[in-house]
């Protein structure tokens, strides 16, 4: 019976999150910035069958390293130039991940366990997030989860005399694929958190024997760095380019993590307490019932292990110069199985501790269920209460209908609030469980298949039709113009084009700088394009959508082909 449960529980997680992460991948348009950029520079690399160099508008990009552009160069192959290509490989890497988390945990800590951890991770709303869009994220925590698991079997296979060095050096693969995909904090993660854990454990020495130490370390050295070699070679600059990048972007990134002004500490701990509803309120409970002092059981071992883990990454990340939301996401399955361990106990002996949290889920659940249905009523009046920040989003100054299928998410997200407050006054620890994995369940499929849909119409698709048209109505090769539209790389990629930004304080040259870059229309958005017209200057505008405008200055000359189409392909325009 055990092997039947150990064989149907993966398989379980497979369909039931491999249903959920593809369904519908190739909406909505890719996401500005990161997304969108990402996507643009593989695109790029894909079409000049580049590996080394990343390049966005004809400039080279180093922000990253580029195993996700690798990946998303398959998605490519195997899907076409599209979202769900540029996605594709995020999915899997998320599928990856509950597998690694699983497969780790079901040996040290159970079967039941292990799956609960599973499930509570997927369901997340920072997980569910980051499994469909196409940002490093998901791939950098797939290779640190698999770099835990190697080494703590490798050490616990130490432990019993039995060697453990093959995977030790497994593991090391995995923090080298980490730093191709992150950059120096690829190594730093597991191997600080594994070295704090040795030392918990007593047994520090055990990573620097020389069966060990010296070919892990030449793994991470040839593989990690393999990239920079490559680029050492290939770059006009040569090896000495490699170094700088190697040693003033990334290293000096990292360092400057440290240097740097941080932002609010507290940043990460709002992210949680939304993006990991309705968990979240229920971590101090897990934290405290978690079996710390029985050291010598493997399970707690593996908890201590991602826990540790967790810590680090939340406290690297709270102090970081740069914060984005997704720098958290490899501290949650440490949290996952925190509090699938919580969870796994037979009954309840306090019950004000558990209905606490419990509330408080239910509380924010509640509230966040409250402004979804506020959100159409107080839509009209968002740019006028943002002031000149309202301007970055044209669709503000808008009509814009929500339809029926917004009211579904507010009302769940209400119900399950209700339901949460219901399950805490039972004391049933099972019921609970079962609720908060349901709520969880609901409240992501509800963002990302409700709210999400009518965000992209609203925003992002209106850009990406009139960037289509924009590819329609030019040249080949020809540029496409964006005025005050800076952070727009989905521009890129839906249209196939280059891009030339420019601004406003230089508004008086943009006819000659339509000339200058070979460029025929361009794209602002209506605001802007009224003061270019209030300023005297002759521009035409060729198409309007939802706030952005498609325009050509009187110079430029008759465009080719239909200015009115709008591709099929892309949604339709939002109801005004």
């Amino acid at each position: 019976m055990q092997k039947l449960v150990a064989l149907l529980y993966p398989l379980l997680l497979l369909l039931l999150f491999g249903l959920l992460f593809l369904f519908d991948m190739k909406d909505p348009v890719v996401i500005d910035y990161d997304e969108g950029v990402s996507a643009e520079i593989s695109r790029v690399m894909y079409l000049d069958k580049e590996l080394v160099i990343p390049t966005f508008n004809s400039t080279e990009f180093f922000e990253k390293p580029p195993l996700l552009y690798w990946s998303q160069m398959l998605g490519y192959k195997m899907f076409g130039i599209s979202s769900l290509g540029a996605r594709f490989s995020t999915v899997i890497s998320a599928l990856a991940t509950l597998l690694v988390i699983y497969v780790g945990a079901a040996g040290a800590l159970g079967s039941r366990t292990a799956f609960h951890a599973t499930l509570i991770l997927g369901s997340s709303i920072i997980f569910f997030c980051l499994a469909r869009v196409a940002m490093p994220d998901m791939l950098f925590t797939m290779f640190l989860s698999c770099c835990l698991v190697l080494f703590y079997y490798g050490v616990e296979f130490a432990l019993q005399g039995r060697g453990g060095a093959p995977l030790f050096w497994a593991g090391c693969l995995g923090t080298a694929l980490a730093m191709l995909t992150k950059g120096v904090i690829g190594a730093f993660f597991p191997l600080v958190t594994t070295l704090i854990y040795l030392v918990s454990i007593g047994r520090p020495t055990i990573i620097f024997r020389k069966r060990w130490f010296f070919p892990g370390g030449a793994i991470i050295s040839i593989i990690g760095l393999s990239w920079y070699l490559s680029l050492g070679f290939l770059h006009p600059r040569g090896l000495s380019f490699s170094r700088e990048l190697l040693l003033e972007q990334y290293v000096g990134h990292f360092s400057g993590v440290m240097t740097g002004q941080p932002g609010p500490f507290y940043y990460y701990l709002s992210i949680l307490l939304v993006g990991f509803i309705p968990w979240f309120s229920f971590l101090p409970l897990a934290a405290v019932h978690a079996p710390w002092r029985a050291g010598k059981e493997p399970g707690v071992r593996f908890l201590r292990l991602f826990t540790i883990c967790s810590c680090i990454v939340f406290l690297f990340t709270s102090i970081s110069a740069r914060q984005r939301p997704g720098d958290i996401l490899p501290a949650l399955p440490g949290l996952a199985l925190m509090l699938a361990c919580l969870f796994n106990r037979t009954e309840i002996k306090h019950p004000l501790f558990w209905r606490a949290p419990g509330y408080l889920s239910a509380l924010l659940a509640f509230l966040l269920g409250i402004i979804l249905a506020a959100i159409p009523f107080i839509f009209p009046y968002l740019a006028d209460l943002l002031g000149e920040n309202g301007r970055k989003a044209p669709a503000l100054f808008e009509p814009v209908h929500f339809d029926f299928s917004w009211w579904p998410a507010p009302l769940l997200f209400v119900l399950c609030s209700i339901f949460i407050v219901r399950a805490c006054r039972r004391d049933n620890i099972d019921k609970l469980f079962e609720t908060l994995l349901v709520s969880s369940f609901v409240f992501s499929a509800c963002l990302f298949y409700l709210v999400l849909p009518h965000y992209d119409r609203i925003f992002a698709a209106p850009l990406a039709r009139l960037a289509v048209q924009a590819a329609e109505d030019s040249p080949d090769g020809a540029k496409i113009m964006v005025y005050e539209l800076d952070g727009r790389p989905s521009i890129n990629f839906v249209s196939g084009r280059r891009t030339v930004s420019h601004y406003e304080q230089d508004y008086q040259q943009l006819t000659e700088h339509f000339k200058q870059a070979g460029a025929v229309v361009g794209m602002t958005t209506a605001y802007y394009f009224e003061r270019l017209k209030n300023r005297g200057m002759t521009v035409i505008e060729v198409s309007r959508d939802t706030g952005f405008i498609l325009f050509r200055p009187d110079s430029a000359g008759p465009i080719p082909g239909d200015s009115n189409s709008v591709p099929q392909t892309i949604p339709t325009a939002p109801e005004q």
